[in-house]
């Protein structure tokens, strides 16, 4: 009778695992396929070329921020003739900032890996 009980415990035990694994195993590719669909939504809906406010919306930043960066990167550029790392990348057309989103998210990688900081209209890292 003892043995029936562990055999019964036994068989509970392992149900019970393979249905949180299951369900574990399910979440996890929810997730990243809710990820998967946000970022494809992004870029299929976004433009490839951005103004100066879109970019701010993008970076969840402020116009006036966005403006500090480059400012901030062209002061060192002026100073020091040379720039190390990857500048935020723009051109402009007539007084308009103008911006491609594939490269700005591959600005936003580059700056992420080097822990830049920005302060007002300097780059102090």
């Amino acid at each position: 009778m003892k043995s029936n009980t562990f055999v019964m415990l036994g068989a509970s035990l392992m149900l019970s695992l393979s249905f949180i694994t299951g369900c574990l195993i399910i979440s996890n590719e929810r997730t990243e396929s809710a990820e998967s669909e946000r970022m494809e939504r992004t870029t299929a809906d976004g433009k490839e070329i951005l103004t100066l406010q879109e970019t701010a919306q993008l970076l969840n930043l402020q116009e006036e921020q966005v403006t500090n960066i480059i400012k901030a990167e062209n002061a060192i550029l002026s100073n020091n003739g040379v720039f190390i790392g990857k500048r935020l990348p723009y051109y402009r057309i007539d007084n308009e900032f103008m911006f491609s989103r594939t490269e700005l998210l591959g600005w936003v990688r580059a700056v992420a890996a080097e822990n830049r900081i920005y302060q007002g209209n300097k780059m102090i890292r």
